[in-house]
């Protein structure tokens, strides 16, 4: 069943480190990946975990008492952990809010390619074209270049 040759409790097929070796093992590991993928690949796997999410966090927003308990949590965060000097000196650290600003930018513009995001804020800067409108310009733009690029 198993090649653990080592004593190991009456019910077990691996003592405790061969168990943990097993467990840890790129082999498994890979398999784990694999299942995950498949399993996260079927769009109804997807759509069932975002409603649970969204029953869930109804169902807090609903219960005064558990909205007050979150909002403990977060003020005792706060006054424990992220008011400290050495917490708040490294959130406000140039590298970090500088990741933190293109990780915005990448959310809220996900729609727009980025090498076109530079592009898109020239035209709702610059040109004061509004928003929707820029970001039509833009795909438009990025249709003609894909195109461009197959055909040539």
């Amino acid at each position: 069943m198993t090649d653990c040759t080592h004593p190991r409790s009456r019910q077990a097929n691996r003592c405790r480190a061969c168990q943990l070796a097993y467990l840890n093992s790129p082999e498994l590991a890979d398999r784990r990946r694999e299942g995950l993928a498949r399993h996260w690949s079927n769009p109804a796997n997807v759509m069932a975990a975002r409603e649970k999410i969204r029953a869930v966090t109804a169902a807090t927003m609903a219960d005064p008492v558990k909205l007050e308990r979150k909002r403990e949590h977060g003020r005792r965060q706060y006054r424990d952990y992220l008011s400290r000097p050495d917490v708040v000196a490294k959130n406000q650290a140039p590298e970090v809010r500088k990741r933190a600003g293109a990780k915005a930018s990448a959310t809220k513009l996900r729609d727009i390619p980025p090498a076109m995001r530079d592009e898109y804020k020239r035209l709702i800067r610059s040109k004061l074209i509004p928003a929707a409108e820029a970001k039509q310009i833009i795909l438009d733009q990025f249709k003609r270049q894909m195109g461009a690029r197959a055909a040539g």
